[in-house]
């Protein structure tokens, strides 16, 4: 669901401003934004790790999936999620990380169905604050899982994300992954829904 021009729309329209189809066609449609934008998700991770290894400065699949809930979605925001890390961890490398960062992703990727079309500076903040919670969500559920009890799972996973603890090795890497997720975001929500909307293509 999204916002044009101050009119809710929550259907898929052809150019003629016909609704789509049988809902045969719509989940057609939904399936193939899914592929589509996890294709896109996939490629670029994976393009992002061969040039600049396992350091982590941008959150790819969420972004993707932020993108894809906000234009297509809640069920088409959690598909790209979801796919988007099977599918690229799979070749990086599968583990309990994959299930948990997959649902969180498209958990809060999906969401972005409900955020109305806004301006730059509002679309960064929430962009920063999902890409905040989902770190601060998959941190703690992993370290949970790895025999931390929460309140200490919470603070490792929370401080983490300012100083190298548990592992890390890098100063502030939450800030940073957070502003360049959401920064894109800004970016690209806006020029994506202008590109819908002129094609006469609205969900």
């Amino acid at each position: 669901m999204t916002w044009v021009n101050g009119v809710k729309i929550n259907q898929i329209y052809d150019r003629k401003g016909r609704k789509g189809g049988t809902n045969f066609r719509r989940k057609s449609i939904l399936v193939s934004y899914v592929g589509v934008f996890s294709a896109l998700s996939v490629g670029v991770r994976l393009a992002k790790h061969a040039a600049f290894g396992s350091f982590q400065f941008i959150n790819i699949p969420l972004l993707f999936s932020m993108l894809a809930g906000a234009l297509f979605g809640f069920k088409v925001g959690f598909g790209v999620g979801f796919v988007s890390f099977l599918v690229s961890d799979s070749m990086l490398g599968l583990g309990l990380w994959t299930l948990v960062d997959g649902l969180i992703c498209g958990s809060i990727g999906g969401l972005w169905a409900k955020v109305e079309d806004r301006d730059f500076t509002i679309n960064f903040l929430l962009g920063y604050l999902s890409t905040f919670a989902y770190d601060v969500l998959t941190s703690w559920i992993l370290y949970v899982m790895v025999g931390f009890n929460p309140v200490e799972a919470f603070l490792i996973g929370f401080v983490g994300l300012f100083l190298p603890v548990a592992g890390g090795g890098v100063l502030l890497i939450g800030p940073l992954t957070e502003s360049s997720t959401a920064l894109a975001l800004a970016f690209v929500l806006p020029k994506m829904r202008n590109w819908l909307y002129s094609s006469g293509y609205v969900v």
